[in-house]
């Protein structure tokens, strides 16, 4: 799926499932990863870990993802 997108957008991903498997996949593929803040409780946990590793840019709204379009 990463490989056909221009762009991989994540939200609220534990770590360790397909989510972050595909958003992995972006990142290994030079796609833009976006992902949005991390509210601190374990359904963000994949997000938090690409976003602190700086894998993923931090979109807390739609308008970068739509700006890919």
């Amino acid at each position: 799926m990463a490989a056909l997108a221009r762009a991989v957008i994540l939200i609220e991903a534990l770590d360790h499932t397909e989510a972050t498997h595909t958003a992995e996949s972006a990142v290994a593929l030079n796609r833009r990863l976006l992902a949005g803040p991390a509210a601190g409780d374990a359904r963000f946990s994949g997000s938090a870990r690409l976003l602190a590793e700086q894998h993923a840019v931090l979109a807390p709204d739609p308008a970068p993802a739509l700006a890919l379009l």
